[in-house]
């Protein structure tokens, strides 16, 4: 969800941040390539639409093949959902993914969610789903056609998303199926409605990447928590310590290490050998945004960060 007079900024976002890029961490090993490889497409960096089949209908999706695109070659996937009441288009805007200086090798996928009873859009399990949506399988048929037309690296696919729709990613990430194909997971000021306790959540398998930024200062979905628009919301710290469990770490609290930064501080977990497996940024003065320090209230910019965490991890 945004404040409703948050997509006039949203143009301001075809920025170039390449001077905020950070050295890739990690290695790639064993690349598997889906069954799309040589299937003839070219990355010309324009972004198009596509619909595709799932549960009795068809769902849209935008899809942007960065320049560097190889049909020969495997190459990463990140699916992103867009915010309540918002769509793919302001989603692709918002998040940068689409912009080679920011993204430079990476398929991003946007897909658009349904509108529920209010006339917005949403995802199942968040605030006002349409009735029976089944975004859960929409997702996995959405990662099946694209890995039967595309050369994705099935190793290296990621979810992310701005607010409910990070949120969604959440939920996918505690899903023992449905969250299953992902490598990493990068909510972004999530509305995290379907978490609510340690016990909801059973991941598909532990250690898990999980990254989050979040604002303190947002009044939408709030850093402590309490009640939502869509009813009760965890804390923050509670979620995080939560993920940490998740991830092996006996006691999230001796566990957790917490870094003073100007106008921010970063918070990592390192469980099971694996440093920093999860990670947080706390933003001091942030509403419910994306972190962007050109037109918010941030002293980082989210995005190449998220590019950043996704490169270091691949599923085992």
């Amino acid at each position: 969800m945004f404040p409703s007079n948050s997509f006039r900024t949203y143009a301001f976002y075809a920025l170039t941040f390449a001077g905020h890029l950070l050295p890739v961490s990690g290695s790639i090993l064993n690349p598997r390539g889906s069954a799309g490889c040589t299937k003839p497409h070219t990355g010309d960096g324009v972004s198009k639409d596509f619909q595709v089949a799932t549960n009795g209908g068809n769902r849209t999706y935008r899809i942007h093949l960065p320049i560097s695109y190889n049909p020969n070659i495997t190459a990463p996937l990140i699916i992103s959902y867009h915010g309540h009441g918002e769509d793919m288009v302001q989603q692709e805007i918002l998040s940068q993914f689409s912009n080679d200086a920011i993204n430079p090798n990476m398929i991003a996928v946007y897909p658009q969610g349904l509108k529920g009873p209010s006339g917005q859009r949403s995802w199942e399990g968040e605030f006002d789903p349409a009735p029976g949506v089944k975004d859960k399988l929409f997702t996995t048929d959405l990662i099946n056609h694209l890995e039967a037309n595309y050369c994705i690296n099935t190793s290296r696919i990621y979810a992310n998303g701005m607010s409910d729709g990070g949120g969604f990613a959440n939920t996918l990430a505690c899903s023992p199926d449905y969250g299953a194909p992902f490598a990493a997971f990068a909510p972004v000021s999530g509305a995290f409605y379907t978490d609510t306790n340690y016990s909801d959540c059973k991941p598909s398998r532990s250690p898990l990447p999980i990254l989050e930024f979040h604002g303190y200062a947002d009044r939408t979905i709030k850093y402590d928590g309490g009640s939502g628009n869509g009813g009760p919301l965890p804390s923050i710290p509670n979620w995080l310590s939560w993920w940490a469990r998740r991830d092996g770490c006996a006691d999230p609290a001796a566990d957790e290490t917490s870094r003073a930064e100007n106008g921010y501080r970063y918070i990592t977990y390192s469980c099971k050998g694996i440093a920093d497996i999860v990670r947080h940024y706390k933003i001091w003065d942030l509403g419910h945004h994306w972190p962007n320090t050109s037109i918010t209230v941030s002293p980082i910019n989210a995005s190449p960060l998220i590019i950043d965490f996704f490169n270091a991890y691949h599923k085992p």
